[in-house]
């Protein structure tokens, strides 16, 4: 009976230990997932990039696209203090094809004075079967009703091919800031050439 005991004990120790150790596994291989979202990483897809963006956590994450997604503290309390978002809230594909997408990822950092919102415009370019950070623009919205959001404002619809000579996608992103009574919105608009952002102005 007792050997039966000392056999059962060692069987539960055993399974325990390989439930640890798949456990310390797991998280390793998290935080290496984490850590490959960097200016210089290499994405399989576009939505492969997606899956990277939402799995970061820029509070917790050390590197120069973290620092895309903080914003002063406005209050009297820490007014300056760099406040990090903990997550990426959304990333969305604004136009994409063969060799180029245009992505916009927007997070809420938690200040405590109003309600903040960071926009980060993405270029992936295409380069030895892979996709990779060309150039990126970061907007920002203060207010209780900060936001930042982008949308496809040159298509198909105008007669032309987008992607074409001649023809590149135009993203317009619209920063609504303020609230109660005095709320306004900033608009620009961007297209690309040579994987560099451009902004379009007026003429």
């Amino acid at each position: 009976m007792k050997n039966c005991t000392h056999f059962s004990l060692d069987v539960a120790c055993r399974a325990v230990k390989r439930m640890i150790v798949a456990f310390a596994l797991c998280t390793v291989l998290g935080s290496s997932h984490a850590a490959e979202f960097t200016r210089q990483s290499a994405f399989d897809s576009v939505e492969s990039f997606v899956a990277a963006a939402k799995a970061f956590q820029p509070a917790v994450t050390e590197g120069e696209l973290s620092s895309l997604f903080m914003i002063p503290e406005m209050g009297e309390t820490n007014h300056g203090t760099p406040i990090s978002a903990s997550a990426i809230q959304s990333c969305d594909v604004i136009w994409s094809d063969e060799a180029a997408a245009l992505l916009i990822a927007v997070a809420s950092p938690p200040t405590e004075a109003t309600r903040s919102c960071v926009g980060v415009l993405f270029l992936l370019v295409r380069r030895d079967k892979s996709w990779r950070i060309a150039d990126l623009l970061r907007f920002t919205a203060t207010g209780k009703e900060a936001e930042v959001s982008a949308e496809l404002t040159a298509g198909t619809g105008s007669g032309y091919h987008l992607g074409a000579e001649g023809m590149s996608p135009v993203v317009t992103v619209k920063e609504s800031h303020g609230g109660r009574g005095y709320a306004y919105q900033i608009y620009a608009s961007y297209t690309f050439s040579a994987s560099k952002l451009n902004r379009l102005e007026l003429k």
